[in-house]
């Protein structure tokens, strides 16, 4: 993979469409020529920024997200326990509007995000080493008074330890939009998780886990739909490894840039046509993730669901995103990477916004 370029938007104006080695500084697309510019009131209904992080430890798996879509936000958290299957927690916030859900387009160091609710804070920030995921939810939330905190997360994922890559990628459409991401996985991981249920309170500590990254900023349709996988775990021969695959993406077909392994710390490209396909009617049923040329062949076991359905008329969401372990194997050049219950997640998004 080259190396990043400068800026994702040159001085024209024009997009550096690809796939790189790296995470920007800033994703700034506010320079954006024609056809990819959009006025004040396109840019306020059709930027989206995210961060997502997941990560997990020989007892747990956790995965959250401060979303800032706009004219709408959210925030969710969720908790499996490994052995049992067992979601432990699993609480979303949807509905919150700038000032109280913002994400800032820094994708590492200096990266600054926030959602704020009575009963409910979720931040994440970044310096040069490190990414701290706080969040706090109360069971009870806008009445936080009646509740103790529910849920209290304080995760740090160290930003140095591997490579990270950027795509910058074409959404078809009329007009055309532009999207990016930046992601890094496999990271170790440190920090505490306490949960306060049924009068007991049980505390994990997060060393020795591993954990990754999404960061996404881009100019999205107004229907917009993908699937998507995530894994960070060991391989059979005790290999850190990090995995990313998306399929299906709106606009985007088979040519997701994004699809990646990491080995032992490194990124390397995936096939970019890749199929993510299970029971819609049946969620924890197996999954399947192929690529088009056969070097991903993976099967997906479903342990807990987070879901998200949500319906305002002009702005609908449905959203699962199962949390499990994958098996099976992947071909990088010659060598194939062969894993076993695997930690990660899956996800089925389907949204108008």
């Amino acid at each position: 993979m080259p190396d990043l370029p400068k800026a994702v938007v040159d001085e024209q104006g024009h997009p550096q469409f690809g796939v790189y080695r790296g995470i920007p500084e800033e994703i700034d697309l506010s320079g954006l020529g024609h056809p990819y510019s959009r006025n004040r009131l396109g840019e306020f209904l059709r930027h989206k920024r995210w961060m997502y992080i997941f990560a997990t430890t020989d007892e747990i798996q956790i995965a959250g997200a401060i979303v800032d879509a706009g004219p709408t936000g959210t925030g969710f958290l969720s908790v499996t326990d490994r052995a049992t299957g067992e979601k432990l927690a699993d609480a979303s916030r949807p509905g919150g509007t700038r000032p109280l859900v913002r994400v800032s387009n820094k994708p590492a160091a200096g990266h600054r995000s926030h959602y704020v609710l009575p009963g409910t804070l979720m931040t994440a920030r970044a310096d040069d080493r490190d990414l701290r995921f706080q969040a706090s939810f109360h069971l009870i939330p806008f009445l936080p008074m009646l509740s103790d905190p529910w849920i209290d997360l304080d995760l740090w994922l160290e930003l140095d330890a591997h490579d990270g890559i950027t795509a910058v990628s074409e959404i078809a459409g009329s007009p055309p939009m532009v999207t990016t991401t930046a992601k890094n996985a496999a990271l170790p991981v440190r920090g505490q998780l306490t949960l306060n249920r049924d009068g007991h309170s049980t505390e994990f500590s997060l060393a020795a886990g591993l954990g990754g990254f999404d960061f996404t900023s881009g100019f999205l349709p107004r229907e917009t739909s993908w699937r998507w996988a995530f894994s960070v775990g060991q391989s059979a021969d005790n290999r850190s490894v990090g995995l990313n695959l998306t399929s299906d993406f709106t606009g985007m077909g088979g040519r997701s840039g994004e699809n990646m392994i990491w080995l032992d710390g490194v990124p390397h490209r995936l096939n970019p046509s890749a199929d993510i396909s299970f029971d819609q009617t049946e969620p924890l049923k197996p999954w399947h993730i192929t690529t088009s040329d056969g070097a991903v062949d993976l099967i997906f076991n479903p342990m807990s669901v987070h879901k998200e359905s949500l319906n305002l008329g002009a702005v609908r969401s449905n959203f699962i995103q199962p949390a499990g372990h994958f098996s099976g194997s992947v071909r990088v050049g010659d060598e194939r990477i062969v894993v076993d219950a695997l930690p990660g997640v899956v996800e089925d998004q389907d949204i108008l916004w």
